[in-house]
């Protein structure tokens, strides 16, 4: 009897061990499907139209999906805050963030699958200010305006500007209107990014101008650093063979990206 009890017991704890969710991340039997996805609201790479999420990178990330077999759709795909999706990408073991640019840094703590597309990092002005910036160590002045946790804000502390320097914003809707009210003189944002947003919004682009390019940045998917390397390769290979074909340029000439 105390046999049948032991081997009883023994068969729950392995059954909770494999069918565990934790588990399915010790194996490389997780799936594409498995996984949560996550974007902000960064047009023209993604964002809402009439209650819908569309973009660039929206749409790359569906023939992904297609090339590989996964059943997901643009649907499964969360619109937040850029900080708190970097929060659940670091804390989360089956998360993607998308579009997110590389970096060294992020490198170390996230898979990253890429680039599908290459934009300017730059500092931006209202043209009347006049703001002329020779060297990066010139804006180090200025308070400047970025999404918290955005590439810009990233790279401004890896460059080390002073924290009290650094006005921070949790999506571009909040960094413009800031920016237009004269909150701060300069914002570090993705340059074609930022004067899409212009055009969608009606807003004059004329108003404003690169006034440093801080670095080309590329733009990828983060995932998680717990889901296996082979589905990381899987991704990067469905990406080279989209990119080979032509139809990323296809995606991307039809947001007027290329």
């Amino acid at each position: 009897m105390k046999t049948l009890t032991f081997n009883f017991f023994l068969i729950l704890i392995l059954a909770s061990i494999l069918f565990s969710p934790m588990n399915v991340f010790c194996k490389d039997t997780i799936s594409a499907d498995d996984l949560i996805y996550l974007t902000e609201n960064f047009p023209p790479h993604n964002y809402e139209k009439n209650g819908r999420l569309v973009g660039a990178s929206v749409e790359i990330l569906e023939m992904i999906w297609k090339h590989i077999g996964a059943s997901k759709t643009r649907n499964d795909i969360k619109l937040i805050p850029w900080a708190r999706g970097i929060k659940r990408l670091e804390n989360e073991p089956n998360i993607v963030l998308f579009g997110m640019g590389f970096s060294p840094d992020r490198i170390k703590k996230f898979h990253w699958v890429g680039p599908y597309y290459d934009h300017a990092l730059s500092l931006i002005a209202k043209k009347e200010k006049k703001i002329k910036i020779h060297a990066l160590e010139d804006a180090k002045v200025f308070q400047i305006g970025v999404v918290r946790e955005d590439v810009g804000h990233q790279m401004l502390m890896n460059f080390h500007f002073l924290k009290s320097k650094l006005d921070l914003s949790s999506d571009i809707d909040i960094l413009y209107n800031k920016l237009n009210y004269n909150r701060f003189n300069l914002i570090c944002y993705v340059e074609p990014a930022f004067f899409k947003y212009l055009a969608k919004h009606n807003l004059n682009k004329d108003l404003f101008e690169p006034v440093f390019q801080i670095s080309n940045m590329r733009s990828g998917f983060g995932f998680s650093k717990k889901i296996p390397d082979s589905l990381i390769i899987t991704f990067q290979k469905a990406l080279d063979a989209l990119k080979e074909n032509n139809s990323i340029d296809i995606i991307l000439k039809k947001y007027k990206m290329e």
